[in-house]
């Protein structure tokens, strides 16, 4: 005959009181009820709480109640045929305490249990290209803001579900990571964007949801002027003296890169089996973009980015980790004469009371803490990474080549987004529009004759 009973495991206090259901000979399931007690005062003989103290015994009706609970729902089960195994019993308990809001998907109403589904359904889900499977980096800002709201979770004591997602919770959790945790006001807000999509999936799912979740997340971060290089800048690059081969080859893949408006992932991955010629003769480099899985056709113009071909010619550079060219990129700025004050966010790891920890002179960080982004006025080189490759590419060409063009190179899904990433406004692109008419009467002439009523 079935049965359900408790036990505890451990005699570190406190310890966590499991319950079992025995089926039938050979066939226990265990799970984790969620309450805890001190070792101490619990009857192994009678399994439940000694009757000690008011909370003792509150815990064992508790547990009683659990129990008629889970024997009802067995009863039922077995009439209706279903199977019983630890994934039933499970679902019974999360029923029993109502972390499932819907019995009939199974799926908990708890913040993290519904950031774990969505990473778990990840390759499944559509994307904003209308494919399947979110990219790496959506995965990965899901997986930080689990991190994030675990600890959380931990300094506030309390377990959230998707209902507790409202504007009081905004405010104290913004407050939290601006303050307590010292992120920037901008990622502070992106990360609330990230767990309002979260809460968004769970009313999809007939998860109960706040009222106040369209209203979260309104913000708008300060803008910050884009870092890329200029064509001067670039020349300077060109110029300067590099007596160092991994400076030189560091000064093959800025330069490159710079040309072909790919992130950094993508740009280490070229070689020669890369280049290609077109239909009608054109050189070309050939990108697979690891992110958004599309293959991007550079073709090379003279007079526009043949340096790509000279690059080619004098061999191209060798292999080198992210890290290493972004660090090596930086000196050859540096040696370039890239070096006006420039003022914007950055990566610094800080103390507990919030100062920046310096590094020695091998580069290390002298004492341990947490990575955080703040503002600070610095030579321009120090903000030099791979990424500004293909952010000069995307602001240089801005204005003369079409930005459909631009944005299919780069692998931006929209042209606002592209505007958005090179700080271009509705200001800037109208007068690109003036230039561009100014430039072509015969043009302004047709336009006007559309206008002859």
């Amino acid at each position: 005959m079935p049965s359900v009973t408790f036990l505890v495991k451990s005699k570190t206090n406190p310890a966590t009181i499991y319950v079992r259901l025995s089926v039938q000979r050979g066939k226990d399931y265990i799970k984790k009820t969620g309450f805890l007690i001190n070792p101490d005062q619990w009857s192994a003989k009678k399994k439940e709480p000694k009757p000690t103290s008011p909370e003792n015994k509150n815990l064992a009706t508790d547990l009683s109640t659990l129990k008629l609970f889970i024997e009802n729902s067995l009863n039922q089960a077995q009439q209706q045929g279903d199977p019983i195994n630890a994934d039933w019993l499970q679902t019974q308990i999360d029923i029993f305490f109502k972390r499932i809001d819907d019995p009939n998907n199974g799926q908990s109403a708890f913040i993290l249990d519904l950031i774990d589904y969505i990473i778990q359904t990840a390759p499944t889900r559509k994307n904003g290209r209308g494919t399947l499977g979110l990219s790496q980096s959506r995965v990965k800002s899901y997986q930080t803001l689990k991190t994030i709201f675990t600890t959380y979770q931990t300094k506030t004591r309390k377990h959230y579900k998707a209902k507790d997602i409202d504007l009081k919770f905004e405010r104290l959790f913004l407050d939290w990571l601006m303050n307590d945790r010292q992120h920037k006001d901008s990622y502070a807000l992106k990360l609330m964007d990230n767990l309002k999509a979260v809460c968004n999936e769970a009313k999809t799912l007939g998860i109960e949801t706040s009222p106040q979740l369209p209203k979260l997340a309104k913000g708008t971060p300060e803008k910050e002027l884009p870092i890329y290089l200029n064509p001067q800048e670039l020349q300077q690059i060109r110029d300067c003296k590099i007596t160092s081969l991994q400076l030189h080859n560091a000064r093959k893949w800025l330069l490159l890169g710079c040309h072909l408006g790919q992130r950094g992932n993508d740009l280490l991955k070229i070689d020669h089996s890369d280049y290609a010629y077109l239909d009608n003769g054109t050189p070309a480099v050939t990108i697979r973009q690891q992110k958004t899985g599309k293959i991007v056709i550079v073709p090379i113009i003279e007079g526009l980015n043949s340096e790509i071909l000279e690059i080619k010619k004098t061999g191209m550079p060798h292999p080198v980790s992210i890290q290493r060219l972004n660090e090596y990129i930086k000196e050859v700025c540096k040696l370039a004469g890239i070096n006006t004050p420039t003022t914007h966010t950055r990566s610094v790891l800080i103390d507990r009371n919030g100062n920046p920890i310096e590094k020695d002179d091998k580069g290390n960080y002298e004492d341990k803490g947490n990575k955080r982004t703040v503002k600070v006025t610095l030579p321009k080189y120090e903000f030099i990474t791979s990424h500004v490759c293909r952010r000069s590419f995307a602001t240089n060409l801005y204005g003369k080549l079409p930005t459909t063009i631009i944005k299919n190179i780069t692998g931006h899904s929209t042209e606002a987004m592209l505007l958005k990433y090179i700080g271009k406004n509705e200001a800037e692109t109208a007068l690109q529009m003036v230039d561009f008419l100014t430039s072509k009467p015969e043009l302004i002439q047709e336009l006007n004759k559309l206008n002859i009523k």
